[in-house]
């Protein structure tokens, strides 16, 4: 019996120093939290001038958005349009349009028509054409035909130029 008491007792202490031994360990290991670093603000000044030169636009990197750039700069050089940018999807093109300030609304359709001539006559395996003088479906074009430009595929902005045409067209 003296012998399962002195066992017992051994375990015991074998026990108590293990935890005592094990809590300092970890107290040991807590980090401590680090001192925050002082961050001053620096100073921005507006740049009134360049310092180099503009960056070029990213070149088509694919047939699709060459032949769009092509488009573009058919539709840009007519009399009443400073600006166009074209999406192609299919043999449908998205041509949104940039117009000079002195056209009335009533020839808007004109322009458009012209705009619809110029991009088939560019470019015949195009058979339909929307074309959109709104700015801000014209931002939206020009986001999409940067980003296809750069190499995304157009079928990853099918859902926005589907939203884009319902809005140039909608269902009567």
């Amino acid at each position: 019996m003296k012998k399962i008491k002195n066992f017992s007792m051994l375990l015991l202490i074998l026990f108590i120093f293990s935890a005592i031994s094990l809590g300092c360990t970890s107290a040991a290991r807590k980090p401590t939290p680090a001192r925050p670093t002082k961050v001053t603000p620096r100073a921005i000044t507006p740049r009134t001038t360049p310092t180099r030169p503009a960056p070029t636009p990213p070149r088509a990197t694919n047939t699709q958005a060459a032949r769009a750039n092509r488009i573009a700069a058919a539709v840009a050089k007519l009399p009443n349009v400073n600006r166009a940018t074209v999406v192609i999807t299919g043999n449908t093109a998205l041509v949104g349009i940039d117009m000079k300030g002195h056209v009335e609304k009533t020839g808007i359709t004109k322009v458009k028509k012209e705009v619809e001539k110029t991009v088939k006559t560019t470019d015949k395996a195009i058979k339909n054409v929307s074309v959109t003088a709104d700015p801000d479906l014209y931002n939206r074009i020009n986001s999409i035909a940067a980003e296809i430009a750069r190499g995304k595929p157009v079928s990853g902005f099918a859902r926005e130029i589907s939203e884009i045409l319902r809005r140039i067209t909608p269902s009567k």
